[in-house]
């Protein structure tokens, strides 16, 4: 499935693997010297012929690459159309979460209840955002690298995406380190947010370039009491409560457009288990 998301990802990223290799960089080296000879010999003919018709040249020179770079584009975005049928873009949710399970070796857990129960009520508290017309939700959704687990849920809201970690855990002041791990008064508590963190650069390197990935916690309350979550990390991570995870996350998605994006939705659409409704 991984693949088939690298797939269509690559289907708006110009470039492949192949351009890295020594036969095409050696082809790059002699396109460039060829393209520096032509200049300069261009260069002396400019000069002969004088400004007005260098300027003409000029542009139509401009004009060939400009068609070039909007063919690629619509080639693009034709490939797009005929992977993603328009019926799926009409889905608001995808996927489901049977297969988040518990395990020690997973890195955000919560505490006295399950994964897939506490996932399953952030679920209910995303519905609020799925009734934004850009807003498509995924759920069981697998990051590039297969030793991550499964991220419970994934918005996409046209050009961001934010995806959506869930716990259950007691009152405490919550800290996480530089290296991701999680403290609550002080104490490690046997768990990172690193690993979210690179599910979601992996996620951005799959998307084109203007779209924005993010990842957020979803904190739900085990117990009254005050909780206080992780303050002043990096930009692309955000804690929230339960309590106020709508509002929270609203800015979260704010900004991306209000049109579907067809290139997250046909990348995340082969990460995630097969159940549209």
């Amino acid at each position: 499935m991984i693949k088939l998301a690298e797939r269509y990802a690559n289907a708006t990223r110009y470039g492949s693997e192949r351009a890295a290799s020594t036969g095409a960089l050696t082809a790059l080296a002699v396109g460039w010297l060829i393209a520096l000879a032509s200049l300069v010999a261009a260069a002396s003919v400019f000069i002969q012929l004088g400004w007005g018709a260098t300027l003409r040249v000029v542009i139509l020179g401009a004009s060939v690459l400009f068609a070039l770079a909007m063919t690629r584009r619509v080639a693009a975005s034709r490939r797009l159309q005929s992977i993603t049928p328009g019926s799926a873009l009409e889905q608001r949710y995808f996927g489901n979460l049977n297969a988040i399970t518990d395990s020690e070796q997973r890195p955000l857990r919560p505490i006295g209840s399950t994964a897939r129960e506490v996932a399953a009520r952030t679920g209910v508290l995303l519905t609020d955002l799925a009734t934004d017309p850009s807003v498509r939700i995924f759920r069981g959704v697998r990051p590039a690298d297969p030793s991550l687990p499964l991220v419970p849920h994934a918005i996409s809201a046209g050009r961001r995406l934010v995806l959506v970690e869930s716990v259950a855990w007691p009152p405490g002041r919550y800290e996480a380190g530089p290296d991701g791990r999680i403290l609550c008064d002080g104490i490690y508590i046997g768990q990172s947010v690193q690993a979210l963190r690179t599910a979601a650069r992996q996620w951005a390197g799959l998307l084109p370039r203007n779209h924005r990935v993010m990842a957020a916690v979803v904190v739900h309350r085990t117990a009254k009491g005050e909780i206080t979550l992780p303050a002043g990390g990096p930009k692309d991570l955000t804690w929230v409560l339960a309590d106020n995870a709508i509002a929270e996350l609203w800015p979260c998605i704010a900004g991306g457009g209000r049109s579907v994006s067809r290139n997250a939705v046909v990348t995340l659409m082969a990460s995630t288990a097969v159940d549209p409704r």
